[in-house]
């Protein structure tokens, strides 16, 4: 039997008091801290493979922290990127040049972390400057629990932040500052559907409390998978091996045109520091959603609720399932339009479950597959699958919900 991928964990922060140096940290086994609940990833259709560690510094509890911006869905237009010394991208702008454009448009998160009503540390993440008006563009997982916020920028002053709406299934948050007037310097959002291979990339932050730091390296991956701080899949993750560590998380991950076209999100490692395996949100993932979270309304994602296998061969022949390839329904959540469609799963993966191979009339080879294609849908919209259930090949439709964070083991 295929072994199954290892779980996500993050990074847990070193103990109270708080640390500068920021030791090096003990690993969790749970996809992420307690207070966030991830154990079980029920997801608009399935569970994701992880392994990660998030990317920011925190003080006592568990937790990183990360977040991006942008502007009403107004596009930014910086001035021309410094085209100076030091060695240049593909595109023939230097490093240099694109640090000096882009770093005042960076800023530091520090937040206070309260529990019973007292003040038990301090987190630390990264945040991306996205218009005039102070809006700041992070990650969910930096901001989740704070009862304060500090906003810093590179001159280092120093104004104090609101959150203005979140977004835990695409662990994306947005951070309103007020009176900051010159100190606010936009970034240009690009395009990440253009994102390829092997195209240089440099990342912004703040990792192991050193601000603006500049890592670089290039997109090392695309459509990769993880799992936000509501349990629910990230897909179409974009993989670096720019050195992204904790305190990183939040900052930009910018192409050789200086243009954001990600959110720095977490690391892949075994020992709690940078191996090479980075990932970040895609910024046209930010887009679909910053005019809600400026506004702070909530963010609807369609939800089919399963917890579903990507089928491969070795699987196939070792459950003796009639089908090579597709999604097997390993669970059915309660209640959901999943179950209401009579969509069956067994609660293990055996023969008995259900087996997706296409929606909509697109066949279905992954769950990511299936996630992406809910992605593309709204809350409301009817899907018709097709499924095979023994011997037998049926259609189901069933009408998507909004996705709701489900109870540990649930």
């Amino acid at each position: 039997m295929e072994t199954p991928p290892t779980p996500p964990t993050f990074n847990q922060p070193p103990a109270f008091p708080y640390e500068p140096a920021y030791p090096p940290a003990p690993v969790i086994t749970e996809p992420k801290p307690p207070r966030r609940n991830r154990v079980l990833p029920l997801v608009a259709l399935g569970a994701v493979a992880g392994g990660l560690v998030g990317g920011a510094a925190s003080a006592a509890i568990f937790g990183d922290r990360q977040k991006t911006t942008t502007t009403n869905g107004a596009p930014y237009v910086s001035a021309p990127v410094n085209t100076g010394g030091g060695s240049t991208t593909a595109s023939g702008i230097s490093a240099a040049g694109i640090y000096q454009q882009a770093s005042p448009g960076v800023v530091v998160i520090t937040t206070e972390l309260s529990s019973n009503f007292r003040n038990v540390g301090e987190a630390t993440g990264s945040g991306i400057v996205v218009n005039p008006q102070g809006d700041i563009l992070t990650n969910e997982h930096v901001v989740a629990g704070a009862s304060q916020i500090r906003v810093t920028f590179k001159d280092g002053t120093v104004v104090a932040g609101t959150v203005s709406g979140t977004d835990a299934s695409d662990d994306l948050a947005v951070v309103h500052v007020s009176g900051a007037g010159s100190h606010l310097h936009p970034l240009v959002l690009g395009n990440s559907d253009g994102a390829q291979i092997g195209d240089p990339v440099l990342a912004i932050g703040t990792p192991f409390g050193l601000s603006g730091t500049l890592t670089s390296g290039i997109v090392s991956g695309l459509g990769r998978s993880s799992t936000s701080p509501s349990g629910r899949a990230l897909t179409g993750m974009i993989q670096t091996d720019a050195p992204i560590n904790p305190g990183n998380s939040g900052g930009p991950l910018l192409n050789s045109k200086g243009e954001v076209i990600g959110v720095d999100e977490s690391i892949q490692s075994p020992v709690q520091g940078s191996v090479g395996v980075g990932f970040a949100v895609p910024i046209n993932t930010a887009k679909r959603v910053i005019n809600s979270l400026e506004a702070g309304k909530a963010v609807q994602h369609p939800w089919l609720g399963i917890s579903g296998q990507t089928i491969t061969p070795s699987l196939a022949s070792s459950l003796s399932l009639p089908k090579q390839s597709g999604v097997l329904v390993v669970q059915v959540v309660s209640g959901s339009p999943a179950q209401k469609a009579g969509l069956q799963g067994n609660g293990s993966a055996d023969a008995g479950d259900d087996i997706l191979t296409a929606i909509d009339g697109h066949q279905l080879a992954s769950v990511e597959a299936l996630t992406s294609y809910l992605d593309s849908k709204k809350v409301g919209d009817k899907v018709t699958m097709t499924v095979t259930r023994g011997n037998k090949t049926m259609s189901v439709t069933a009408t998507l919900a909004d996705f709701q964070q489900q109870p540990t083991g649930g």
